[in-house]
C-alpha cells in the first residue's frame, strides 16, 4: 500500500479533538470524540429537526384547519343571524297581520252583534200600528186583551214589527184579521173592516201597510200573543209611533 493511500485512509479515521483550557491548573485538556458519536449526534439532531418540522407542519395544518372551521362557523353564524333577522321581520309582519285580522274579526263580530240586536229589535212588535195619532181604548175585562184604536181617514194601519204574515182570515166582529209571526215567540193581530193590502206568506217590516183607513174602517182591534198566550199590548206598544 502506498503512502498516499495510507494518508487518505488516515484522514478517514481522524479523531476530532476539542481542547479545553483549565485556568486553575494552568494546563490544557484534550477531549477526543469518536466520529461515530458525532455522526450519531448529527443523526439525532437531524431527526429532532425533522420531527420538529413534521410536528410544526402538522401543527400548522391543524391551525389552518381550525382557522377554516372557525371561519366556517362565523359564516354559519352570519347566515343564521340573517335568517333570524328575516324571521323576526316575518314575525313582525305576521303579528301585524294577525292584529289587523283580529281587529277586523272583532269589528265584524261587533257589526254582526249590532245587526242581530237591531234585527231582533226590528222584529219586536213595539211600533205604533197606525201612521197617525189615534184615540185608544183598552178592553180591560176581555179574556183576550185588546186595544181599540180609532184613526182618521186617509191614514194607514201598519205592521208593528218585522215578520211574516201568518194568516188572513175573516172574523165575526171585524171583517178581516191579519196575524203576523215575528219569529221570536210574538204574534201581532190586526182586526179591521178594510181591504187587506198584503197576502199570506209576505215578509213585512215595521211600517208595512196592512190596511188603508177609509170612512168605514177607522177602528182597529189590536192584540199581541207571546208563546201562544195573549198579553197586554200596552206593555209593548210605543205610543210615540
Amino acid at each position: 500500500m502506498s503512502e498516499t493511500e495510507n494518508r487518505k485512509r488516515g484522514r478517514r479515521f481522524n479523531y476530532t479533538v476539542i481542547i479545553f483550557a483549565d485556568s486553575r491548573e494552568g494546563g490544557i485538556r484534550q477531549l477526543r470524540i469518536d466520529p461515530a458519536v458525532i455522526e450519531s449526534l448529527f443523526i439525532i439532531l437531524l431527526a429532532v429537526v425533522v420531527i420538529l418540522g413534521i410536528v410544526g407542519s402538522r401543527r400548522k395544518e391543524e391551525i389552518l384547519s381550525l382557522k377554516e372551521e372557525n371561519e366556517k362557523h362565523i359564516e354559519e353564524i352570519r347566515v343564521l343571524q340573517q335568517e333570524n333577522e328575516s324571521l323576526s321581520l316575518l314575525q313582525d309582519e305576521l303579528t301585524q297581520k294577525v292584529t289587523i285580522l283580529s281587529d277586523t274579526v272583532n269589528q265584524k263580530v261587533e257589526e254582526e252583534a249590532a245587526k242581530e240586536a237591531a234585527d231582533a229589535q226590528a222584529h219586536m212588535p213595539i211600533g205604533f200600528p197606525m201612521t197617525s195619532s189615534a184615540s185608544m181604548q183598552q178592553e180591560a175585562d176581555a179574556q183576550e186583551p185588546m186595544v181599540k184604536l180609532t184613526g182618521s181617514e186617509g191614514n194607514s194601519i201598519v205592521a208593528s214589527g218585522a215578520g211574516t204574515i201568518l194568516s188572513i182570515t175573516t172574523g165575526s166582529s171585524y171583517l178581516h184579521c191579519v196575524k203576523i209571526d215575528h219569529g221570536n215567540g210574538y204574534v201581532s193581530i190586526y182586526r179591521n173592516d178594510g181591504e187587506v193590502m198584503a197576502r199570506e206568506g209576505d215578509e213585512v217590516v215595521r211600517g208595512t201597510i196592512l190596511y188603508v183607513i177609509g170612512e168605514e174602517n177607522t177602528e182597529l182591534g189590536y192584540q199581541i200573543m207571546y208563546n201562544e198566550q195573549y198579553v197586554d199590548p200596552m206593555e209593548l206598544i210605543n205610543i210615540d209611533g
